[in-house]
């Protein structure tokens, strides 16, 4: 704002320049006439009256003696010369004797002072008409003499102009600054409104003009703060609606680009979903069932809904989508809104009531099933057989056994999934891994399986001590169960810095990648046949994973068909309940 300041008073100042040097030279012209007019009067006039006093005059030394008094008021030469321009009297006896050479090629006319500038000289001349006596009176003034009058003048006009324009200037500085300060305010208060800050204000100039502008500004500013004020009150309550709405959401625009994902999405897939916004859809979605449902909104314009199964890490998650195009007044498609509503719950709480009993009831038929007909078996006399008799009892006792793990897992599988409490206590999570190899340890020689065991750091962490232990137990076991003979079981504990990290590696079987979010499901075996041989209930990794989930914990599964399967855990060192 200082430049248009600076611009304005500039091109004010040049006008004003401008005016002055035109009026200078009018008034120097006038003034130069008016001066040379009254200078060759003036000399007229005195050498007019030499003439009379010649005229009347005739002793030398008073016409000397009058010519020197003349040439000191003058401030020049006085000569009187004759005809023939000869010097007859002088006031400066160093003066020429004939002064033809300064006389101008012109004759003069009555009362015209005839002036020739010679060596620095101005020379006047006077023709003297008597005929008795003629000839002629001349004047040599010194140049600069002779304009000393104008030159005053012009001083004095000089200073008189250099006074106005100071005057000008301070007048005109304090005009525009009046006028200039209040159009500067303005402006800046017009820039901060236009970065946003609607609380900038400007002074208002009551009783000018110029102030209607600056009140104008801040009515505008006023209305802007509270209109910007009501849409940043909506647009927090929509955005803590949608933020903590319980299903996750996500808007795209007309052209597919994402314009937001909410924190329950992120919470509900578990993705790093924050890069999407600014993406296209199919660019970032990894699940081909959420794009098809997209396009079909697009190509319909119509709402979608579908239930769907996705695969998160381990899980394997329940979503009903509902897809809604975004229209505007026109019915043009804005964009597209997509729910997802979380209700792997109650598909989960359907099927256990429609798989429990089957399950239940399929795994407790074989074990009750060779009770009774080994039971059977003995009563009908093959108890009388000592080889069969400890044959078959033996048989009953291993199907006991099964039959109380099985009983054991369901119960404990109940505690976890409806809570319980834990004994936190401090735990050295290498001492509980090295009883478990030790336990395991005989299962292990039955298959020739190396059994091995690697520790770094101090890894102390709280914890329930039994509850780990049967975290440990399960894993290990259920890779010495699908692992053949001569594999081998590395169970490696390793300290981090805020937590610690446990890893369950085999060289089993593997699972398939498509089975791994489902091998936690109650039940579900990789390999059922082999499970069932070796003892196994279905429910260990299903216990693992809620023991793991009480412990604030984390458990990933990496395996490759053929190559084997690894369970890694963390667990935090310090556990706030």
């Amino acid at each position: 704002m200082n430049e248009f300041k600076n611009r304005v008073l500039t091109f004010f100042l040049l006008g004003i320049l401008l005016v002055f040097i035109l009026l200078a030279l009018i008034m120097g012209n006038i003034v130069h006439h008016s001066v040379k007019e009254k200078r060759m009067q003036f000399y007229a006039g005195e050498l007019g009256l030499i003439e009379q006093v010649l005229n009347t005059e005739e002793e030398p030394a008073t016409i000397k003696r009058l010519l020197r008094y003349a040439s000191k008021d003058l401030n020049g030469e006085i000569y009187v010369l004759d005809s023939n321009w000869n010097v007859k009297y002088t006031s400066d006896g160093n003066s020429p004797r004939n002064m033809s050479s300064y006389y101008p090629k012109k004759q003069s006319s009555d009362n015209e002072l005839v002036q020739k500038n010679e060596s620095g000289k101005i020379y006047y001349t006077l023709e003297r008409k008597q005929k008795e006596n003629p000839g002629y009176i001349q004047l040599a003034i010194p140049e600069g003499a002779a304009e000393a009058a104008e030159r005053s003048i012009w001083i004095m006009m000089s200073i008189g102009f250099l006074i106005c324009f100071v005057i000008i200037l301070y007048v005109s500085i304090k005009v525009i600054h009046k006028i200039v300060r209040p159009v500067e305010e303005a402006t800046q208060t017009a820039k901060e409104l236009a970065k946003g800050n609607f609380k900038a204000r400007t002074y208002e100039y009551y009783g000018e003009d110029i102030g209607e502008l600056n009140y104008s500004l801040n009515v505008l500013a006023r209305n802007l703060e509270k209109m910007t004020k009501s849409q940043e009150s909506q647009h927090d309550r929509l955005i803590t609606l949608i933020e903590n709405m319980g299903s996750g959401l996500i808007l795209i625009d007309s052209n597919g680009y994402i314009n937001l994902v909410n924190k329950a999405f992120k919470e509900l897939f578990k993705e790093h979903a924050d890069y999407w916004t600014g993406h296209l859809f199919y660019e970032v979605f990894p699940h081909a069932e959420i794009k098809d449902i997209v396009k079909e909104t697009y190509l319909t314009e119509k709402n979608v809904k579908k239930n769907v199964v996705i695969p998160i890490h381990i899980e394997r998650k329940h979503f009903e989508v509902y897809s809604a195009p975004v229209l505007d007044v026109k019915g043009k498609l804005r964009g597209i809104v997509l729910v997802f509503h979380d209700i792997t719950e109650l598909k989960k709480l359907e099927q256990v009531r429609k798989d429990f009993v089957a399950n239940v009831s399929h795994e407790l038929k074989t074990p009750i099933t060779s009770l009774k007909g080994f039971a059977e078996t003995l009563l009908d006399g093959a108890g009388e057989n000592q080889e069969f008799r400890n044959k078959f009892l033996t048989i009953i006792l291993n199907e006991s056994d099964r039959l109380q793990a099985l009983i054991q897992d369901l119960l404990d599988l109940s505690k976890s999934e409806q809570g319980f409490h834990l004994d936190v206590q401090k735990v050295n999570l290498e001492d509980l891994v090295k009883e478990t190899i030790e336990i395991l340890l005989p299962k292990a020689e039955k298959k020739n399986i190396t059994l091995s065991l690697s520790v770094s750091g101090y890894p102390m962490m709280d914890g329930d001590a039994p509850r780990l232990k049967q975290i440990i137990i399960n894993l290990v076991s259920n890779s010495l169960n699908y692992t053949p003979a001569d594999g081998s079981v590395s169970v490696n504990v390793e300290e981090k810095k805020e937590h610690v990290k446990l890893t369950v590696k085999d060289t089993g079987i593997g699972i398939k990648e498509s089975e791994i979010p489902r091998i936690f499901e109650r039940f579900y075996r990789v390999d059922k046949a082999r499970s069932r041989n070796s003892g196994g209930t279905g429910l260990g990794l299903a216990i693992v994973k809620h023991l793991v989930e009480a412990h604030h914990g984390t458990i990933k599964v990496e395996s490759k068909i053929g190559e084997g399967s690894q369970f890694i855990i963390r667990f935090p060192k310090k556990l706030e309940l």
